[in-house]
């Protein structure tokens, strides 16, 4: 986890968000030698259930029932991201956690992104994420919006 996604995380404060606790720049590392070293650290919520991607992988598409409660739970999740003005970039099933009571959890924020792009324009330039949960703007390396590519990748999940 990087600076700037310790950043973001901090912001961010949702049911169904992994939700940050701790950062610290000199956590103790002890090696196999016994050696000791330090390295920064970030504690986040644990989130057992596993990921979206292994449960459908495992049981086949959901149910409507059981789709709409999931959405509506992954949408105010990401409406809680974009209210904050930040946009996730990378939204997938495998970023897409479980809690031990099966609610869910938006994880790994790494591609994170300011909704009004880091210029201040409204726009995002860089092509990154997961190809096949990109929106096509980006697949032709066009400007783009963080949270209008953030809604195309939770209708194809």
């Amino acid at each position: 986890m990087v600076e700037s996604e310790v950043q973001t995380m901090a912001t961010l404060s949702h049911p169904n968000i992994v939700n940050y606790y701790e950062y610290g720049p000199e956590g103790v590392l002890l090696s196999k030698s016994g050696k000791e070293k330090t390295a920064p650290y970030v504690v986040l919520e644990l989130a057992t259930g596993g990921e979206l991607f292994d449960y459908v992988s495992t049981t086949g598409f959901f149910s409507e029932p059981f789709a709409r409660y999931y959405m509506k739970q992954f949408m105010a999740g990401l409406g809680h991201c974009h209210s904050k003005g930040i946009s996730h970039r990378d939204l997938k099933p495998e970023n897409i956690l479980l809690d031990s009571e099966f609610n869910i959890k938006i994880a790994d924020f790494g591609f994170a992104a300011p909704t009004m792009g880091k210029t201040g324009d409204g726009f995002n330039y860089t092509k990154l994420g997961t190809e096949s949960y990109m929106a096509p703007e980006i697949h032709l390396r066009q400007p783009y919006h963080g949270e209008s590519s953030d809604l195309f990748a939770a209708g194809i999940i």
